[in-house]
């Protein structure tokens, strides 16, 4: 009977905790630092989904029914979660995008739109999490200290994690890479890397010929051994590199259940710098 009740009292206080979803595992992760554990946090987009492409589930309606915070990207990544969820069903969730903690640090993609892959950012990542702690304490006043107590903690984990990987990255003596299907913007700006390549301008479409041929030449003029790809797309991607005679460097926060930002990232870009030359 005691382990009943037992059980009983942690159900209730499991249902009684606010929600909050996160569309990708990055912002899961950001929001569990942030909120603490009086939250219960998940995010809807499944490890090796891309996030572009993703078609909400009525699971994902009935989970963001019942929070109270939805965090996400923006930048037309997930407006998904706003289009199809959100508005039509006249949710009165408060949604915190890290689009508007990114105001003027936005990078261009090549074709000039902007790159919506915040997360890859370690500073972005730090001042969202000082706006995700207001506005959780806008909902939750009297935690409010917590909130902002965690938000400026995990910020400054940030940016140290920023500017040390950013110190082992000027101590490279070459850093220039072939990047496929993603322009790895933020890493190029913030690491100070060179792309002498991108295959595959085109997301939604194969690599064409021409394409492939000048990946081959700058790949053997600068003897790089491996592409470097976004993780959801490790797979196409291998298949490329080995018709290239090279590698692939997978990386990214998409393709892993519940991840570790900062454990993760570090063995990201751990891998990154042996593709570099």
């Amino acid at each position: 009977m005691r382990r009943v009740l037992a059980l009983l009292l942690l159900w209730g206080l499991a249902a009684a905790r606010p929600v909050a979803v996160a569309t990708l595992p990055p912002y899961a992760w950001l929001a569990g630092q942030v909120l603490g554990p009086g939250w219960q946090v998940r995010a809807l987009v499944p490890p090796g989904a891309n996030p572009h492409v993703y078609a909400p589930r009525p699971s994902d309606l009935k989970a963001v029914m019942g929070a109270r915070l939805v965090v996400m990207n923006g930048l037309g990544l997930d407006d998904w979660m706003v289009e199809k969820i959100v508005r039509p069903n006249a949710l009165k969730a408060t949604l915190v995008r890290a689009e508007e903690s990114a105001e003027g640090k936005v990078l261009r993609l090549p074709n000039g739109e902007p790159d919506p892959h915040l997360w890859t950012d370690p500073w972005i990542l730090a001042a969202f999490a000082r706006d995700l702690a207001a506005a959780a304490a806008g909902l939750d006043p009297k935690g409010a200290p917590g909130y902002r107590e965690r938000g400026a903690a995990v910020a400054r984990r940030l940016v140290a994690f920023g500017e040390a990987e950013r110190a082992a990255f000027a101590k490279l003596p070459g850093r220039r890479f072939v990047a496929y299907k993603n322009p790895f913007s933020y890493l190029v700006a913030r690491y100070r890397l060179e792309r002498v390549y991108l295959i595959g301008k085109a997301v939604n479409a194969e690599p064409s010929p021409r394409e492939l041929a000048e990946a081959a030449r700058v790949l053997h003029a600068y003897r790089l051994p491996a592409l470097v790809a976004p993780g959801i797309l490790a797979r196409e991607a291998r298949r490329v590199a080995a018709n290239l005679g090279v590698g692939v460097v997978a990386i990214d926060l998409l393709d892993r259940a519940d991840p570790d930002y900062l454990a993760t990232w570090r063995e990201n870009l751990a891998a990154l710098r042996g593709a570099l030359r």
